[in-house]
């Protein structure tokens, strides 16, 4: 009938009995023990339901016994959790204080490894860059220089880092398709035939091929691949104009060609500082990027000086300082 076929309370616990009732539960559906723990008015209370059963085995009924975990009992227990749980602090700490170092050795040994990876491809970038600068009757100078320039441009134009260290990778090996280009094309002395300069042209896209397998050179892609395109739409090889061009790639524009006129080549004397900015002006909406002229124009006579009279090692030293910088290194 699932009804309540007696139930006693001790007199004492009447209280409790009253309290117990805001936790009233129904027949349970389970034929297995079950057990609920309870706080009730500050004290921990253990609800115990026991199946009972007949002679034959089937279930008659169940038993339910309510027990009130005493004062002592429960502090016994809170104390027995305190001491477990300093003792696992006191083991995690132990083990962090043994531990500790030798992590921090492995770190700093990782960190040392991640350097000298990064390292190494900034020196393959180098190396690369200036296998085509003496392949171009160059020298490392302009790879420096332009790269020097290049970074006061972004910094005065407020570039983001990432797009800053794309644009160091792009100033070293935007002339690596080169590389492809025959020595009767690449050095002939006098003006180029239409179909030289044709083949010429096809340095970006070489280049785009030599660095696309390696993903650090990649990041040098935008200025590769870019960096003859014009602001107006004429550039080559994809003839994009204004904005679709890479920030980085029309920045180095300016730059290369700033520095290209300033410089001392074997066919040529040194363009005057002002006569190459007056040259960058005229081209600027058509050539290059009107901002990035007028940008450059704040801090051209400075970097001018301080860079085109700069011996190469002096140079380099002023690299380095640009790639610990930029890079951590």
């Amino acid at each position: 009938t699932r009804a309540v076929i007696a139930e006693h309370v001790a007199p004492e616990h009447e209280a409790l009995e009253t309290s117990l009732h805001a936790f009233a539960h129904g027949f349970p559906e389970r034929e297995s023990i079950t057990y609920q723990r309870l706080r009730i008015d500050g004290r921990w209370v253990l609800q115990v339901l026991v199946p009972l059963r007949d002679a034959a085995g089937a279930l008659a009924g169940f038993l339910e016994g309510v027990y009130l975990i005493d004062r002592e009992t429960e502090d016994g227990i809170y104390a027995d959790i305190s001491v477990t749980l300093v003792f696992v602090l006191l083991a995690v700490l132990a083990t962090s204080i043994v531990l500790y170092p030798l992590v921090i050795a492995l770190n700093r040994d990782v960190l040392r490894q991640a350097r000298q990876i990064l390292r190494g491809n900034l020196e393959m970038m180098e190396v690369l860059g200036s296998a085509i600068a003496k392949r171009d009757s160059d020298t490392n100078s302009h790879n420096y220089r332009v790269t020097l320039y290049a970074v006061a441009l972004a910094e005065a134009v407020h570039a983001e880092r990432e797009q800053i260290r794309r644009l160091i990778a792009g100033a070293f090996l935007h002339d690596v398709g080169k590389i492809g280009i025959s020595d009767n094309i690449l050095l002939k002395p006098g003006k180029l035939t239409d179909e030289e300069f044709r083949i010429m042209q096809t340095h970006v896209t070489l280049g785009e091929d030599i660095i696309r397998y390696s993903q650090f050179l990649s990041a040098a892609r935008d200025v590769v691949a870019c960096h003859h395109e014009k602001y107006d739409g004429s550039g080559y090889p994809r003839r994009l104009a204004g904005k679709a061009i890479p920030l980085v790639a029309r920045i180095f524009a300016v730059v290369d060609v700033f520095d290209a006129l300033t410089s001392k080549r074997p066919y040529k004397a040194p363009m005057p500082f002002e006569q190459a900015m007056n040259i960058l002006r005229q081209g600027a909406g058509s050539h290059f990027d009107p901002a990035l002229v007028e940008a450059f124009g704040t801090i051209a006579r400075e970097q001018h000086t301080a860079l085109q009279a700069a011996e190469e090692a002096a140079l380099r030293n002023r690299l380095e300082r640009v790639l610990a910088t930029y890079y951590g290194i």
